[in-house]
């Protein structure tokens, strides 16, 4: 590689095969890109999404592409396409739901599959889950990024592969009764009046009764879906059960579900960083969320953020 001059371009600029010039670091000093890094789509938005302005990157450069980079690439492409397609086929169960039909739990049961298929690929499921999306389609991608948390959660506290199995249906399933809801209250841009918000809280309840009419669903995933908005502390919905009345799957889909709807950009609020999110759910969930659950969660989850060296106030680098 070589390279004359650098200059820096807005985040709108960037292409992907461009190499950068210099690190690039978010606003606690963390790294996300070091310098000379091939550029590549994922990474131009996950520093989209990390709130990153400008880039440094090399004018003129030259750069032999590796069978290794190029290999990456075509698995980057792979996953983006099949997460996609999960989050197809889950707006159409949704809709069927929506015009009186039943769970298709086969299809179901092939997402929730595609997705345990991901295992291992959690850097790519970071990176998918924190992409911008289309409002319209928050509640479909909603729920394909809470299977996969659910998914990886189950994995980090090693639960037994049917468990797993159970954790990512639930998770996938676990805002199906949102079906039930008018859209016009579901997507309302503006403040919910009290007995809309009402409504909306029956989410859980009209989920339950559509998997218990399902042939073939496990007993605590339709529970898990029910109470999937209680909290520890009995301050949830909606029957305010306390922490020792839910099982395991409904603690994960909690913080899974909280996480991605806390960074998530929707039509009535702007998406939070994933930094300010772990350190609100360190350290406002005392008593709401499962202790062990959020910890397994956040020791790592944060990996993928936070970068294992940073920018300390002296200028030098130093590791986390």
């Amino acid at each position: 590689m070589w390279v004359e001059s650098k200059l820096f371009l807005s985040i709108d600029e960037l292409k992907p095969g461009m190499i950068t010039a210099e690190a690039v670091f978010n606003s606690f000093g963390n790294v996300l890109l070091w310098d000379n890094t091939v550029l590549n789509d994922q990474m131009i938005n996950h520093l989209k999404n990390m709130g990153i302005l400008t880039v440094a990157v090399y004018k003129h450069q030259q750069h032999e592409i590796t069978d290794t980079a190029r290999m990456a690439e075509e698995n980057v492409r792979r996953f983006a396409a099949e997460y996609e397609n999960d989050a197809r086929h889950t707006k159409k169960i949704f809709e069927e739901i929506s015009s009186g039909k039943r769970l298709n739990k086969e299809e179901a049961d092939n997402i929730a599959d595609s997705v345990i298929k991901k295992a291992g690929n959690n850097r790519y499921i970071i990176d998918s889950v924190m992409q911008v999306r289309n409002v319209d389609e928050y509640t479909y991608y909603h729920s394909i990024n809470v299977s996969l948390l659910c998914m990886m959660i189950g994995k980090w506290m090693k639960l037994s592969e049917k468990d797993i199995n159970n954790l990512t249906l639930a998770g996938l399933l676990h805002d199906i009764g949102k079906t039930k809801i008018a859209p016009e209250i579901l997507n309302k841009p503006g403040k919910l009046t009290d007995s809309e918000f009402e409504e909306i809280k029956r989410h859980s309840e009209y989920g339950y009764y559509i998997l218990k009419e399902t042939a073939g669903i496990p007993a605590e995933v339709a529970t898990a879906i029910l109470t999937h908005h209680e909290k520890e502390d009995g301050s949830g919905y909606p029957m305010g059960l306390t922490g020792d009345q839910l099982n395991l799957y409904s603690k994960i889909i909690t913080v899974a579900d909280i996480f991605d709807a806390m960074t998530a950009k929707r039509i009535y609020k702007n998406n939070d960083t994933p930094f300010k999110v772990f350190e609100l759910m360190q350290h406002g969930s005392f008593g709401v969320l499962d202790p062990l659950v959020l910890k397994t969660f956040l020791e790592n989850v944060t990996g993928y953020y936070v970068g294992s060296k940073v920018r300390l106030n002296t200028e030098e680098i130093g590791e986390v």
